[in-house]
C-alpha cells in the first residue's frame, strides 16, 4: 500500500529520498509530478523529459534509446527508500502489457557469434513482488550521459532486459488520459484515536462512516475475476484503498415494562464476526488457507441465480490491513465470530428508559476502482473490535 508525496518535495529537499517507507510492512512512495516540479526549455516549452530520479507515478512514462520506445511504468519496489532507485518496470504496450519486465540469470545466457557467451533476454511475467529478479536499481547517467539511464539487477546474477541494461536510454513523460492521482497521505492517527462521534439516536443501526486513511494500490496487486491481466491495466491503473470507522449496532433491547422501572440493567449477550467482505455489494466467501500459488487470496460473492463475482488481493495487501488492524488492538483467530457478554448498568435518573443498544467499532478498507468516469467499491472488507464496546441509552 502506497502513500503519496510530491516530486517538488524531493527536489527541494533530496535528503527526504533517504527516509524509510512508512509505518508498517508493504509500504512505499508514489510519486506525484506537480506544476512546480515543471522545468522549461530553452524555447519556452514545458521539458517533457525526464531528467533524474524519483521517476513519477502520475505520469505515463516512455523509455527511449535512439528510433526504439518503450512505455513502460516504474512503480517503486515496496519496503524501500526512494533513494534505493529499486523499480518494477511494468510493460504499458504489447502483448505483455500489465506485466512485469524479468531478468535473465547466467543459466539463461546462450553462445553468439564465435562462441561468445551472450545475454538472451526472457520473457515478461506477471508481478511477484517477492522475486528480486523482478526488480531493477536505475543509475544516473553522468558526463556524457548526464540525464539518461541505466539499469542494473538487484539480484547480483541478474541482466535486466536490453533495453534497460543499455546505457543511456531517457525517459519522456505526458500527462495520462485514463487516470489521475490525488493524493493519499495514508494513515490519519490522531483521527482515528479519537473514534466516531457517538451522538445518533438507536434507531440508527450505524454511525456515519468517519475517513482516516486513504492509499494507492497499483493493478498488479489486485485481480479481477474474468478480467486479462492487460484489460485491468486499460481499466484500471491504481486502486483507492480508504480505511473508515464507524459504530455498529450488535444488540438492542426494549424495556417492555410500561412504566419504566425495575429494570437497572441488561445483560449483553451478542456475538460479532471478526471479519466480513464484500464483493460487488453481496457477502463474499474467502479460505485463508487456501491461498493462490501466485500469493493472491480470493474474495467470491454470489448472486443467488449462478452468478459469481470474484477479486484476488495480493497477500502483500491481506497482511498490510491486518497489520493496520493488529496495531490497534483488533484479534483474529480461527473462529469467524466473537462472544460479547457484560452487563450493562443503567445511570440515567429515576432509573426509567426505554430503549438500550449496544455497539461495536468496526474499521472497513473499501478498494475502489479509479477511473475517468468515476470511482467504483470493488470491495469492502470489514474488522470488528470486539475490545471498542459501547453503549446507549433512550
Amino acid at each position: 500500500m502506497y502513500v503519496t508525496r510530491p516530486l517538488s518535495m524531493y527536489r527541494r529537499s533530496p535528503e527526504s529520498l533517504s527516509l524509510p517507507p512508512p509505518e508498517g510492512p508493504n509500504s512505499g512512495y508514489l510519486v506525484l509530478h506537480d506544476e512546480e516540479s515543471d522545468e522549461v526549455s530553452c524555447c519556452g516549452c514545458i521539458d517533457n523529459r525526464v531528467r533524474d530520479t524519483p521517476f513519477p507515478q502520475n505520469e505515463d512514462l516512455t523509455v527511449g534509446y535512439g528510433s526504439d520506445d518503450d512505455p513502460v511504468a516504474f512503480i517503486p519496489v515496496l519496503d524501500q527508500p526512494l533513494s534505493s532507485n529499486r523499480y518494477h518496470v511494468i510493460h504499458r504496450r504489447g502483448r505483455h502489457k500489465g506485466e512485469a519486465c524479468t531478468n535473465s540469470r547466467e543459466e539463461d545466457m546462450g553462445t553468439g557469434l564465435f562462441n561468445r557467451r551472450s545475454v538472451r533476454d526472457v520473457n515478461p511475467k506477471p508481478l511477484d513482488p517477492s522475486d528480486i529478479y523482478q526488480q531493477v536499481e536505475i543509475l544516473t547517467g553522468d558526463n556524457y550521459y548526464k540525464g539518461s539511464f541505466t539499469a542494473k539487477s538487484v539480484a547480483p546474477d541478474g541482466f535486466p532486459p536490453k533495453f534497460l541494461r543499455t546505457k543511456g536510454w531517457i525517459v519522456t513523460r505526458r500527462t495520462p488520459y485514463d487516470y489521475q492521482l490525488g493524493e493519499a497521505l495514508g494513515l490519519n492517527s490522531s483521527l482515528r484515536a479519537s473514534l466516531p462521534g457517538f451522538n445518533f439516536p438507536l434507531s440508527h443501526d450505524c454511525s456515519e462512516a468517519v475517513f482516516v486513511g486513504k492509499w494507492y494500490c497499483p493493478f498488479m496487486f489486485v485481480k479481477e475475476g474474468g478480467v486479462r491481466l492487460k484489460e485491468q491495466m486499460k481499466k484500471c491503473m491504481f486502486y483507492e484503498i480508504r480505511l473508515e470507522q464507524r459504530w455498529e449496532k450488535i444488540f438492542d433491547s426494549v424495556n417492555e415494562n410500561v412504566e419504566g422501572k425495575n429494570k437497572g440493567a441488561v445483560f449483553v449477550d451478542a456475538f460479532a464476526r471478526r471479519e466480513v467482505v464484500f464483493v460487488g455489494g453481496s457477502e463474499a466467501i474467502w479460505d485463508e488457507r487456501n491461498v493462490s500459488g501466485d500469493g493472491f487470496m480470493w474474495f467470491k460473492s454470489f448472486d443467488g441465480v449462478g452468478g459469481e463475482t470474484s477479486v484476488g488481493l495480493s497477500m502483500k495487501v491481506v497482511e498490510r490491513m491486518k497489520w493496520e488492524q493488529e496495531r490497534v488492538g483488533w484479534v483474529g483467530g480461527d473462529e469467524r465470530q466473537v462472544r460479547v457478554e457484560r452487563v450493562e448498568e443503567f445511570g440515567g435518573t429515576g432509573g426509567m428508559w426505554k430503549r438500550f443498544g449496544c455497539y461495536v467499532l468496526v474499521e472497513r478498507f473499501v478498494l475502489k476502482r479509479m477511473s475517468v468516469n468515476g470511482c467504483f467499491a470493488l470491495l469492502t472488507y470489514d474488522f470488528k473490535h470486539a475490545h471498542q464496546i459501547r453503549s446507549k441509552w433512550e
